[in-house]
């Protein structure tokens, strides 16, 4: 299916293509927001997940990033400099805690489970002397925005390029995906729409076209790889019951978000 050429043209550099990525984008959490004291529970903190295809790379250029990987939940704050892991990772971890590589950037696999959110001005690490130490290098402190450069590999489709959005979504995660997800996602935590059966559904299709699946019970390892397939097979039954409703293409449903929150909006 064409995109309907209705999209914005996208600011670099949120977009795609780059190399072998499908998208990279530029994530800033302003400091001294009054979500940002949420912190996991931020709006935009997307629930434990895992991808069956592709990777997630993000590098810190500026405050402090959160995540939460593995099935062990492991919290680690993310700085510039370093990352600090908020308890101690068990030996034989499967898989391990993702790490940083000689560029400072964090890696997150395939089947990785993890999540991202802002660290919060209440957050323990900014108590502990390496908290402190980085504090006192930031221009307004524990208050200042956190920049995240993120880009999602590799560059599954070779079809044309499609549309103003230059789209391969699905199956990757591209502009469209992250820009349609986003937009939605914002406007449900700003309530400028709400969280409907529809919307719900709407936000599921979206994850289950770029082979996303929410992780549930993650420390109950006796559920084994049930974990993901309870929930994913839920999401792939919500998709049907969508479809056999009349729901439009997926990639129809990210365009239309696109357009009614960020089109009409500009």
């Amino acid at each position: 299916m064409q995109p309907s050429q209705k999209e914005p043209r996208l600011p670099g550099p949120l977009g795609g293509p780059h190399l072998n990525a499908s998208v990279l984008m530029r994530a800033t959490y302003k400091g001294g927001h009054d979500l940002i004291s949420l912190g996991k529970n931020h709006p935009q903190a997307p629930p434990l997940h895992i991808h069956f295809s592709q990777s997630e790379s993000f590098l810190v250029e500026a405050g402090a990033v959160g995540t939460t990987t593995t099935y062990d939940a492991i919290d680690t704050v993310h700085t510039t400099g370093a990352s600090y892991h908020q308890v101690v990772p068990r030996q034989g971890l499967s898989p391990p805690v993702p790490s940083r590589d000689e560029h400072v950037a964090v890696a997150i696999p395939p089947w990785t489970p993890h999540k991202f959110w802002p660290v919060a001005p209440t957050h323990p690490f900014w108590s502990t002397p390496d908290g402190q130490q980085y504090e006192s290098s930031l221009p307004n402190r524990r208050n200042s925005d956190t920049t995240v450069l993120i880009w999602a590999y590799p560059k599954t489709s070779i079809g044309p390029p499609m549309g103003a959005l230059v789209t391969d979504f699905p199956p990757d995660m591209d502009a469209a995906f992250f820009l349609a997800l986003l937009s939605l996602v914002g406007a449900i935590g700003t309530n400028r729409v709400a969280m409907t059966p529809n919307v719900f559904v709407t936000l599921f299709s979206l994850q289950t076209a770029s082979g996303l699946s929410v992780i549930m019970a993650p420390t109950a390892w006796w559920l084994g790889p049930l974990r993901w397939r309870v929930p994913w097979a839920a999401q792939i039954a919500l998709e049907k019951v969508r479809e056999l409703f009349g729901g439009k293409n997926v990639v129809a449903v990210a365009e239309d978000i696109i357009h009614n929150d960020i089109v009409k909006r500009q």
